[in-house]
């Protein structure tokens, strides 16, 4: 009996130096990413956060720069945090009441971008800890990811440690994006971003577009990247052999959409243009005890309301809260409603108030009918994914293109801001719930969108290993990438052809002319002889 315990403990003993051993050689294949993450939206935070995670779960040694420090220890996971206000840093441009932001032209918003771009490098390149990390020299990654939102200074991460780059893109991404891995977008049936076109788009809808699309272009590599290009060489000039930043975004291995052909529309990609949009959406978790009852017990339904993470519903002008108020006191379903103070005037007694609500996991309790949203892309993501209709109203930058979307599709109705009125939203909200079309043509959507092999974060986490187990894939890398603008656009084979065209047409024409002349001034030369003939007679 005492011998069979002491072979037991010896046997459980050697299972367990087993089971570390093994432990030990997986995690010693992992990687060293850095994840350069540093702009100051949650909803940005919370794309890239799932996948960082995720890499360090697998046993990679993950090291994220971002303002959004992890709450929790995480094995293999470490924080550099930054502070990143940019309402401060960039004096102003990005303002602490987004709603401001509506009347802001596609141009305008493009401007501030960049400008937000160029001061948040700055401001963030100076702080201590990043300092520390640029000057390193024990220091060693095996792959670089940037967010691809004009920050683009943070690709001196890559030549500063030698590394594949993987840019992250927040939303379905700018069409200037696909010339870093070779991807064409075309303007004839690819909508620039800002606009609310769809893939079909009539003559003026494609003027319109390839102008646009053409000037923000333009604009950009004219302004943009070299105001992005001298904050990178003021901070990485001593990094050897540092190229332009032009040239680093050549380099980029692999390029992550927040997006999906299911929920846009269909476009050419390269291999390393990989859409995984919504890998932050999880399988649903248990509410809150108190909000789970809030939901099980609303026999008629419930309607969500949110304006997103970095809209504010309490920052609404005073008329569109009051329009809410009024239309919602009017209806017999529960309304939950994410607002960022602790009392709403007027509050109405179907109405439930919650400065931080768990979106994704509400969306996808049965009970939940309707979802009032800003359109922006994660809440349009969630809303597909849990199979709910939406009422959008849109107010800056994607957030039209997304709520048309929803109109096209026959899941949503859109509302403008300067149209919001206690009738006009007690007749949306009618129109959705009373209608069942909606909910049938959101669900057929939602059945398309999840149809896929691979989970979005699963498609994320396979691409990003691929890249350092090749090295960087340089065999994804567009043959593209190596042509001149002339020569993307077979402007030297035209050339070419139609000088050898040219060439043949003209010594026929030489041959057609020797030809008529022999005929015709045989004949010539004929008749005038018969004719001297006849004189002399």
């Amino acid at each position: 009996m005492c011998g069979r315990s002491i072979r037991q403990r010896l046997v459980l003993a050697s299972l367990q130096w087993l089971l570390l051993l093994l432990l030990v050689v997986a995690r010693s294949h992992g990687a060293r990413i850095l994840g350069v993450l540093p702009f100051a939206a949650p909803s940005h935070m919370i794309i890239h956060r799932g996948l960082m995670l995720e890499l360090a779960n697998r046993g990679h040694e993950v090291t994220e720069v971002t303002p959004f420090p992890e709450s929790k220890p995480v094995p293999n996971y470490t924080n550099i945090a930054v502070n990143a206000d940019l309402a401060r840093i960039t004096g102003g441009h990005v303002p602490e009441n987004l709603f401001n932001l509506k009347s802001l032209g596609i141009f305008e918003l493009a401007h501030r971008m960049w400008h937000m771009g160029e001061a948040l490098c700055d401001h963030v390149l100076q702080e201590e800890d990043i300092q520390k990390l640029i000057h390193s020299k024990d220091l060693h990654f095996d792959l670089v990811i940037v967010e691809a939102f004009a920050n683009e200074c943070f690709l001196g991460f890559a030549q500063k440690f030698n590394a594949p780059i993987i840019q992250i893109c927040p939303y379905a991404g700018g069409n200037f994006m696909g010339d870093w891995v070779g991807s064409p977008n075309p303007y004839s049936y690819v909508p620039d971003e800002f606009l609310e076109y769809k893939d079909k788009m009539n003559f003026w809808e494609r003027v319109y577009n390839t102008v646009v699309s053409t000037l923000k272009h333009v604009g950009r590599q004219l302004i943009h990247v070299p105001k992005q290009n001298a904050v990178m060489q003021r901070y990485f000039n001593y990094t050897d052999n540092l190229p332009p930043v032009w040239e680093l975004e050549y380099k980029t291995s692999l390029v992550f959409l927040n997006t999906h052909y299911s929920l846009s529309y269909p476009k050419p990609l390269t291999p390393n243009y990989v859409q995984v949009g919504g890998m932050h959406v999880k399988p649903p978790k248990k509410l809150p005890q108190e909000l789970q009852k809030y939901l099980d017990e609303a026999s008629d339904g419930v309607i969500y309301f949110s304006m997103g993470s970095n809209l504010k519903s309490s920052q609404m002008p005073d008329s569109m809260i009051n329009a809410f108020v009024e239309a919602f006191s009017k209806l017999k379903q529960r309304i939950l409603w994410k607002w960022e103070t602790d009392t709403l005037p007027g509050q109405p007694k179907n109405v439930k108030l919650g400065k931080w609500l768990p979106q994704s996991d509400i969306l996808a309790h049965p009970n939940v009918r309707l979802f009032i949203t800003h359109g922006g892309l994660l809440s349009t993501l969630e809303t597909i994914s849990r199979g709910v209709p939406l009422i959008g109203i849109p107010v800056f930058a994607d957030q039209f293109l997304n709520t048309r979307r929803a109109v096209s599709s026959g899941y949503g109705i859109q509302i403008n801001l300067n149209n919001i009125t206690s009738e006009s939203l007690t007749w949306a909200i009618q129109e959705i719930i009373e209608s069942p079309k909606y909910r049938e043509n959101v669900q057929r959507l939602s059945r398309i969108y999840r149809d896929q092999p691979l989970t979005p974060l699963e498609q994320a986490v396979f691409w990003t290993e691929y890249v350092i187990r090749h090295k960087g894939a340089p065999h994804m890398r567009s043959a593209v990438l190596d042509l001149a603008w002339y020569q993307y656009f077979l402007l030297d084979v035209i050339a070419v052809l139609a000088l050898a065209v040219g060439a043949v047409l003209f010594f026929l024409l030489l041959v057609l002319k020797v030809v008529l002349r022999k005929v015709f001034g045989g004949k010539s030369r004929e008749k005038d002889s018969t004719s001297r003939r006849k004189k002399q007679n």
